[in-house]
C-alpha cells in the first residue's frame, strides 16, 4: 500500500505515520510537510491512500484534497485534524474518513478498513507496475537499481513485451539526442547491461532476461505486470491515463491505451 502523509507540523506528521506504520507493517509511506510538494508526489506516485492535515499555511487540506482528487482519482482521501467542524465539508469531497488529532490505533484501522477505493493487490515476488509512474517491486518493497539508466532499460524492455531489442536500439532511447558511439557511452551502457542482469540474477529470476551478444529482452510469460495483464484481460480500468511518466519516450503508448480503454 502506497501511502502519503501531509501536514505542515511536524510532530502531528511523525505521530501519524508512527501509528500507521504499526496497523500497516508492509504500507510504503510519503510524508511531506508542503502541499505543493504533496501535489508533485502524486503526480509521480499513484498513492493507495492520502492522510491530510486541514490546517496548512500555504494551500488548506480540503483545497489540496480536491487537486489530489484531479491528479488521482483513485487515491483515498482521509482528513486527520484537530477541527471537527471541518467534517460536512469534508465528506462532502466524499473522503474515505474523518480522523480527530491526535489518531490512535484503532482510528486508523478503522480508517484503512472503510476505504471507498480499493487498494492494488501488493503481490509476492517480482511486480512491475507501468501505469502511473514505472516501478518495479519484489515481495510489494520497491527494488532499488544502483543506476537509474538500469530501471530505464529494464522499462523498455518491458514496453517492448519480449521484442529483442539492440545495443544501439537501447541506448538511443536512454540517451536520446546525446546518443554516439564513443567508447565512454559504450562502456557505460555495458555496466547499465550488467546490473540489470545481475540484479535479476541475485533475485533467482535470470530466466526472464535473454541476453545475446548484441540483443537483450524479457519473457513476458515470466513477469507480473499491470500492462500485461491489462491487454491479456482487456480490462483498463487501472489505466488512468498515465504510463510510465518518467520516461518521455514512452508517451506514445498512452494513445493506445487510451483507444483500448
Amino acid at each position: 500500500m502506497d501511502v502519503l502523509i501531509v501536514d505542515n507540523e511536524k510532530t502531528a506528521l511523525k505521530q501519524v505515520s508512527r501509528v500507521l506504520r504499526r496497523v500497516a507493517a508492509d504500507a510504503i509511506i510519503k510524508e511531506t510537510s508542503d502541499a505543493y510538494d504533496a501535489l508533485q508526489l502524486c503526480r509521480e506516485t499513484a498513492f493507495d491512500v492520502a492522510f491530510l492535515d486541514i490546517e496548512m499555511p500555504e494551500k488548506d487540506g480540503l483545497a489540496l484534497a480536491k487537486e489530489i482528487k484531479d491528479i488521482r482519482p483513485m487515491t483515498n482521501i482521509v482528513i486527520v485534524t484537530a477541527f471537527p467542524e471541518y467534517a460536512l465539508e469534508a465528506y462532502k469531497l466524499y473522503v474515505s474518513d474523518y480522523v480527530l488529532k491526535p489518531v490512535t490505533h484503532e482510528d486508523l484501522k478503522n480508517a484503512l478498513n472503510n476505504l471507498r477505493n480499493p487498494i492494488r493487490e501488493r503481490r509476492k515476488g517480482l511486480y512491475v507496475r507501468c501505469f502511473g509512474d514505472f516501478a518495479v517491486f519484489y515481495d510489494a518493497k520497491p527494488l532499488h537499481f544502483g543506476r537509474t539508466k538500469t530501471k530505464e532499460m529494464f522499462a523498455y524492455l518491458i514496453d517492448r513485451k519480449g521484442a529483442e531489442c539492440t545495443n544501439a536500439q537501447i541506448r538511443a532511447v536512454l540517451w536520446g539526442d546525446n546518443v554516439s558511439d564513443d567508447d565512454r557511452q559504450r562502456h557505460y551502457f555495458a555496466q547499465v547491461a550488467y546490473e540489470l542482469r545481475a540484479k535479476l540474477d541475485e533475485l533467482g529470476l535470470a530466466d526472464i532476461y535473454v541476453h545475446s551478444r548484441d540483443s537483450y529482452a524479457i519473457v513476458p510469460d515470466k513477469i507480473a505486470c499491470d500492462y500485461y495483464e491489462a491487454l491479456q484481460s482487456k480490462d483498463f480500468a487501472g489505466f488512468e491515463g498515465e504510463y510510465m511518466t518518467q520516461y518521455e519516450w514512452a508517451e506514445f503508448r498512452i494513445g493506445t491505451l487510451q483507444k483500448d480503454k
